[in-house]
């Protein structure tokens, strides 16, 4: 619930700015910093709950770890920001159709935002180390706080300096979160707070597994530039159309997701580092994969039978054309399709993290990544902006078959 508040933003700014060429200048570079964000932050905040875990079971520095944890992340994210900022209008003249004047917008909004991605790594690994404690309602509901903040912002500030005031909104609140995680973090007494820019075996055993949780993330996450980079050699406003539907799809899986995979990770590592007992593990994936399977079926039947209704309830104001509901109506169905396959896949992949198998997440990506890119051209010739969630849902169910069938082969290989 504590996530709600934000997946409402992007249709307060479909009220506030509708579908333009800035619009889709901003979605098409938030995609990018979001993409770089969640490379980081939602390796670090899953993959960092196991590793205290194991920590803290042999009486290890839980501070000394997280520290060299922030300190070595925090220059590589700078330096990559620095590069990015150099190299980004050269690669949209070459890969995308926008002209000179939206390029150079875009370049702008990548500076103005960037440093979130910094914000969201130092936020998730707060995050993941208050959850690994199982102090979940803190990390559960500041992202509540991030939005209100965020939403202030551009409220106060869209007349005056358009598309701008989004990416200040989005800085503000991810600030306001970062403090209260570290409030949070100091008065609970878990660490002590202090960087360090170097290695030791345990932090470099932690990054090595998470190159790979992070390839996989890089290979899902370029899926959503691949997709609006199709999107932007269709119609103008093709990458604002897909991005309302997409968010709206977003609302269905975090509801489903957020607190089952943060809260499972965290109770499945404890179990399976207590006894290192993979049979348990899998008991315990069987039971979740049930309940996800039926309530996300019954909650797909219901959201498609009403999708019309949705849509309209959700964008039909303000400055969004009418014209173009019907379109994002079209692709949110085509994405909601496959909300069960992704749900379950997920699940997949704590169990996979739980045993710090992250290559096996990399390699699945990769093959997503293939397979994606030809399904959109093919798609989008056929049905326009919707063929690309179609695409996606495809590719949704490719990756549950493959995480099933390796999942498999891990519990005959401990056996």
């Amino acid at each position: 619930m504590g996530k709600a508040l934000g997946f409402l933003i992007p249709f307060f700014l479909s009220v506030w700015f509708g579908i333009t060429q800035n619009m889709d200048a901003f979605f098409f570079i938030y995609s990018i910093v979001f993409l770089l964000s969640v490379i980081f932050s939602a390796a670090m905040e899953s993959l960092i709950v196991p590793y205290i875990k194991e920590i803290d079971t042999k009486k290890g520095d839980i501070s000394d770890f997280v520290g060299r944890i922030l300190g070595n992340l925090s220059i590589i994210i700078l330096l990559l920001i620095l590069i990015l900022a150099f190299i980004i209008p050269f690669i949209l003249r070459i890969l995308t159709n926008f002209d000179k004047d939206t390029i150079s917008l875009i370049h702008i909004l990548f500076i103005e935002i960037s440093p979130l991605i910094l914000l969201l790594v130092w936020t998730s690994i707060f995050s993941g180390l208050l959850n690994a404690y199982k102090k979940f309602a803190f990390p559960a509901v500041s992202p509540a706080f991030r939005a209100i903040v965020t939403l202030i912002i551009i409220y106060l500030f869209k007349n005056r300096y358009g598309v701008h005031s989004i990416a200040w909104g989005y800085m503000a609140g991810e600030v306001i979160r970062m403090f209260i995680l570290i409030i949070v973090v100091m008065k609970s007494n878990l660490l002590r707070i202090r960087l360090k820019v170097s290695f030791d075996k345990k932090t470099l055993g932690f990054f090595k597994t998470a190159i790979y949780s992070m390839i996989s993330l890089v290979a899902i996450d370029t899926n959503v530039i691949i997709d609006k980079t199709m999107a932007s050699w269709l119609e103008p406003g093709s990458v604002s159309i897909l991005h309302y539907s997409e968010r709206l799809y977003a609302i269905s899986v975090t509801f489903i997701t957020t607190g089952i995979l943060i809260t499972i990770l965290s109770y499945w590592s404890d179990k399976y580092y207590a006894n290192k007992s993979i049979k348990t593990l899998s008991e315990d994936l069987k039971k979740i994969s049930k309940f996800i399977l039926v309530f996300s079926i019954s909650l797909t039947i219901v959201l498609v039978l009403n999708y019309k209704i949705i849509t309209k309830l959700a964008l039909a104001r303000g400055e969004f054309p009418l014209n173009k509901l019907h379109l994002v109506g079209k692709s949110w169905l085509f994405y909601q399709l496959g909300l069960t396959p992704l749900v379950l896949s997920r699940v997949y992949v704590r169990a996979f993290l739980v045993l710090k198998k992250t290559r096996v997440m990399m390699n699945c990506a990769i093959y997503t990544v293939i397979i994606n890119l030809a399904l959109d051209y093919i798609l989008m010739r056929v049905f326009g902006v919707s063929g690309i969630p179609l695409a996606s849902t495809f590719v949704s169910f490719f990756a549950l078959l493959y995480f099933k069938q390796i999942f498999k082969r891990e519990i005959v290989s401990y056996k």
